[in-house]
């Protein structure tokens, strides 16, 4: 079996869309089966894929692999979004695409008052806001003693999936909201004590499970020639790099999440690690941004369809590359791989936005390296 696992080297944004779609296309033109592994984070990923006749598509619950004809695993660390899975589902429908999806019995599920209390958060915090998705992620994880697993919700009969919806509304919003001591707006509070609101999330739920395919992870694997481990987020938006607390992500954005499944596979794949880099930096949100500069010392021009200026995150920022600490983030990530014999190789992208030149120490760490000066497959090369 060959793995590609793709990797942001950074704060996300880097291509990880580009690389993944790239390593499919590759894969089925050799005629093999592909799959892509979502383990980390979940729908607030934004991961762009444009098709050589131009279709352009935003990957948030689905990986990147779809056009290129790959499936999608859910590994248990990935959490599901219902509303999210829905609106991309309908989005392939219409483009005459029938995704393939797996999903392992222990995915957590993100329900609408779980995006609504960390929206409410970001607004309360006004200007100290951490500049989150807005999508929930981390309130699902602390939502402990009213959170079980897909394997449990998937069991449960529409009423029963709304009753226990309105436990969490009723219970544990509530209770929190009062506990911390926010002010719900008027508006938002009509929203959260809407039957539609549950009735409609109900709706959705059933939707996605009737769409998603449950069988043990090992029987998953044997199907496929070709696997690519598609991360979330950045290297340096990892939830242990306390250097920059507390504006990270929950999640392992790193390669802890792909080697323990490797691990676990009993076999010997030939593994290829990829990290993916702009040729300067780019971060949403509040927190450490070193090199930060005006995004006219990068490029003037630069038109980022994808990360459009919003009320959570607010604006795209950037910076100039720093060589060096970038260089250790990547060695240090990629360490425990070298005892499977783990290639690494590097892409760089955006090539056509930023002149960076890459010293030739740093370049003779990689194994190979991948360039990309636009955003379509076509335009990656291989030095």
């Amino acid at each position: 079996m060959v793995i590609k696992v793709v990797i942001g080297a950074n704060f996300g944004d880097e291509g990880k869309g580009l690389m993944t779609d790239y390593f499919c296309h590759q894969s089925t033109l050799r005629g093999e089966k592909s799959l892509v592994v979502l383990h980390n984070g979940g729908a607030q990923r934004g991961h762009t894929v444009v098709t050589p006749d131009g279709n352009r598509h935003v990957f948030h619950h689905f990986g990147s692999g779809t056009f290129a004809g790959a499936d999608t695993y859910f590994s248990e660390e990935f959490i599901l979004n219902p509303i999210i899975f829905r609106q991309e589902w309908e989005e392939f429908e219409e483009m005459g695409i029938a995704p393939k999806v797996y999903a392992d019995e222990n995915c957590l599920i993100t329900t609408p008052f779980d995006m609504i209390l960390n929206q409410i958060k970001e607004k309360w915090r006004g200007g100290e806001r951490h500049g989150s998705c807005g999508i929930g992620i981390y309130e699902t994880k602390i939502r402990t003693l009213y959170n079980f697993e897909v394997g449990i919700w998937k069991q449960l009969s529409k009423d029963e999936l709304i009753d226990y919806l309105k436990k969490i509304r009723d219970e544990y919003f509530m209770y929190t909201i009062d506990f911390v001591g926010f002010k719900v707006p008027e508006d938002w509070l009509n929203i959260v004590n809407s039957e539609n609101l549950i009735n409609v999330f109900a709706e959705d739920m059933m939707f996605m499970l009737s769409r998603m395919l449950f069988k043990p992870e090992k029987e998953i694997f044997s199907e496929y020639d070709f696997l690519v481990f598609e991360n979330g987020q950045g290297l340096l938006l990892d939830q242990n790099n306390k250097e920059y607390f507390p504006h990270l992500t929950p999640s392992n954005t790193g390669l802890k999440n792909p080697l323990k499944i490797i691990s676990n596979m009993h076999c010997n794949p030939d593994v290829e690690v990829c990290y993916v880099t702009r040729t300067y930096l780019t971060r949403h949100g509040a927190g450490r941004l070193d090199g930060e500069c005006d995004k006219q010392e990068i490029n003037p021009d630069i038109q980022d369809l994808t990360n459009v200026p919003n009320p959570h995150q607010g604006t795209l920022r950037y910076a100039k590359l720093i060589e060096k600490p970038l260089e250790e983030r990547i060695l240090k990530d990629f360490e425990p791989a070298r005892k499977y014999g783990a290639k690494l190789s590097l892409a760089i992208t955006h090539e056509n936005e930023y002149d960076y030149v890459f010293s030739n120490t740093f370049k003779k760490n990689f194994d190979c390296i991948y360039y990309s000066d636009g955003e379509t497959r076509e335009s990656v090369g291989r030095i």
